[in-house]
């Protein structure tokens, strides 16, 4: 086992995964958190307009 560019451990074919995909999923992660803020700040309503 070797130690990626940034310090992560990685192995090819073993449960350690590639920096690289971890930097994906937390970008990912960010991104469906901030597509939902935006979904629901265009879909609120304020109780007052009805």
């Amino acid at each position: 086992m070797g130690t990626g560019c940034v310090g992560f451990p990685v192995r090819k074919r073993g449960k350690v995964e590639f920096p690289r995909s971890r930097i994906l999923k937390e970008k990912r992660a960010k991104l469906y958190i901030i597509k939902r803020c935006v979904l629901m700040l265009l879909c609120w309503r304020d109780p007052k307009d009805k």
